[in-house]
């Protein structure tokens, strides 16, 4: 399928209106885009360079982030991201990539199933 190139601005009127943007090569010519004309962009597909990206800190409005709260965390709206790196052998790296498994999710199935377990065994059970 062929593709079209269109300056960026002319892309950004075409989502404002509806537009499809697809089967599009985007120009740049080595301008700047405001942060929010790029995030616009990549929801839609189009991936800009990030040297084109100007991030005008003193002007980003931050007032509908709202603050977290000790409720939020034991309602469970705000959940603790733990992160660890796990050395695996590269047989069992090619095996995760090639099952499409969420290893993130897997192991945290896998913790919680062993907690699971060391609970419902008792104390002084022989093992």
């Amino acid at each position: 399928m062929e593709t079209t190139k269109i300056y960026w601005k002319t892309i950004l009127e075409m989502i404002k209106n509806g537009e499809t943007v697809e089967n599009i090569e985007v120009e740049f010519n080595s301008e700047t885009l405001l942060w929010n004309d790029a995030m616009i962009l990549g929801k839609h597909g189009i991936q800009v360079p990030q040297e084109f990206i100007d991030y005008d800190d003193d002007n980003i409005d931050y007032s509908d982030n709202p603050e977290i709260t000790d409720e939020d965390i034991a309602a469970g709206k705000i959940k603790w991201i733990r992160k660890a790196e796990i050395p695996l052998h590269k047989e069992v790296e090619d095996w995760i990539k090639k099952e499409k498994i969420d290893f993130n999710a897997l192991v945290a199935e896998l913790v919680e199933n062993f907690y699971k377990t060391l609970k419902n065994i008792p104390k002084n059970a022989a093992l």
